[in-house]
């Protein structure tokens, strides 16, 4: 198996942190990673640390996306 076949569709689930792969078509997912740093993310000068967050998490998703997509031209 190609990493890009593991890793592929990867979605942030902000009410959980994590990042999930879509590995069928009727919705079957596989968790592959959790979007950590809360503790240190909380105490940063910023507005919303929690939307912060997940932009941290979506920010993972679509870069894990962008380079599935090079990898397999």
């Amino acid at each position: 198996m190609k990493i890009q076949e593991w890793l592929k569709d990867v979605y942030y689930d902000e009410y959980g942190q994590y990042l999930w792969s879509k590995q069928s078509s009727d919705g079957g997912s596989q968790l592959i990673g959790e979007v950590r740093g809360w503790g240190a993310i909380q105490n940063l000068n910023i507005k919303d640390p929690d939307k912060f967050q997940d932009e941290v998490g979506k920010f993972i998703a679509e870069a894990i996306n962008e380079k599935v997509q090079r990898l397999n031209k």
